[in-house]
C-alpha cells in the first residue's frame, strides 16, 4: 500500500454545501468568499471546487464564524448555526454570468422608485377654488 493513498479522505460531494457570498465585481475575480458547513476542511474544499466547478483553485484560507444571536423578550436566546467562511484564491481570474446575481434587477427597482418620487400627481385639482 501506497503510504499517500492510506491517508487520503475520501469526499462525498453531497454532504459538502458551498454558498458563494456576493462578490464586489463580476468580472475579473481572482477571490471567492463561500459560505459552508464547520466540518470543512480546505482539502475538502478545494477537492471539491476543482473536481465538480472545474475551477483551478490557488490556495484556501478558511475562518470559523460563531452563529448570531438574538435575545427575545422575556429572556429567551435565539442563536443561528455556527459556518466557516472560506476565501478561495484562484489561479486564473473569472468572470460570473449578469443572471447569476440579479444586480441589474436591484438597480432597475431602484431607479423606477426615485422616477415615481418625482411624477407629479394627476387628477388633483387646486384647493382654491380654481380648476
Amino acid at each position: 500500500m501506497v503510504r499517500g493513498q492510506f491517508f487520503r479522505r475520501v469526499i462525498h460531494l453531497a454532504n459538502l454545501p458551498l454558498r458563494m457570498l456576493l462578490p464586489s465585481s463580476q468580472t475579473h475575480i481572482k477571490e471567492i468568499c463561500f459560505k459552508t458547513i464547520p466540518s470543512a476542511s480546505k482539502i475538502e474544499i478545494k477537492r471539491v471546487l476543482e473536481s465538480v466547478y472545474g475551477l483551478e483553485v490557488a490556495k484556501v484560507n478558511t475562518l470559523n464564524m460563531d452563529g448570531k444571536r438574538r435575545r427575545l423578550p422575556g429572556g429567551w436566546l435565539l442563536k443561528k448555526p455556527d459556518y466557516k467562511k472560506a476565501y478561495v484564491v484562484l489561479r486564473n481570474p473569472i468572470s460570473l454570468p449578469d443572471n447569476l446575481f440579479p444586480f441589474n434587477w436591484l438597480k432597475e427597482q431602484e431607479k423606477a422608485a426615485a422616477d415615481e418620487k418625482k411624477l407629479p400627481k394627476r387628477g388633483r385639482r387646486k384647493e382654491n377654488g380654481a380648476s
